[in-house]
């Protein structure tokens, strides 16, 4: 079962080492847009009204050509970066009812254990589904595209800080879980393992859960 696991977990392991951490989760990306290319955009609008009212040209205010003309490379990969982050809002939300469900269920499995039962099975192949679902949502977040000038901010910035937290432990939790498994079915000793899986799993459920609440309220 341990090398199951690996196989499944591997892919995890790549998204963490090639992508980092989640991107930023934004309600749109045109809430991360530089400040300064905000004003800008403002300013070459009041320019263009006054231009209208009084007949001054851009340079007369101060903009040059290259200041106020349109970079078409940077729209594509705003919207494209939009769009990417929308599907990776859906995708993270609905991955939040299995994760949640499989953590209920893993303190239901616990309690079984105790009661010296040996079956995990529905737990483990619950847990790899979850999985599939957290990497599908990282990696719309991971290959979103990012236009120069771009950065994290406000709730964005702390949903970016929680993805190093609840990232590693996607790793690590169910690998811990597998060798609880390994030694539940062999009728050996737990010891240690439960706890430090139960722990694992509660700080990546609750670091989860966070970031979600900080993007969508």
């Amino acid at each position: 079962m341990v090398l199951r696991s690996w196989i499944f977990i591997f892919p995890l392991m790549l998204t963490l080492v090639l992508g980092g951490p989640m991107g930023v989760w934004a309600k749109t990306a045109d809430e991360q847009v530089n400040p300064a290319s905000k004003k800008l955009k403002m300013d070459v609008s009041d320019s263009t009204s006054s231009e209208e009212r009084e007949g001054l040209s851009a340079e007369d205010l101060g903009f040059s050509q290259t200041d106020i003309k349109s970079d078409p490379q940077f729209q594509k990969d705003l919207e494209a970066r939009s769009d990417m982050l929308k599907i990776h809002q859906t995708l993270g939300l609905i991955t939040a009812v299995p994760m949640a469900t499989e953590y209920v269920l893993g303190l239901v499995t616990a309690g079984n254990v105790a009661n010296g039962r040996t079956d995990t099975g529905l737990h483990a192949t619950l847990g790899l589904a979850t999985a599939g679902l957290y990497i599908t949502t990282a990696m719309f977040a991971i290959l979103a595209p990012k236009p120069k000038g771009l950065k994290a901010t406000g709730a964005s910035e702390f949903h970016q800080i929680l993805s190093w937290i609840h990232m590693p432990l996607m790793i690590l939790t169910p690998l811990v879980g597998d060798m609880a498994n390994d030694r539940i079915a062999n009728h050996q000793p737990v010891g240690d393992l439960s706890t430090i899986h139960f722990v694992m799993a509660t700080t990546l459920v609750a670091s989860y859960l966070t970031s979600i609440t900080v993007m969508t309220f």
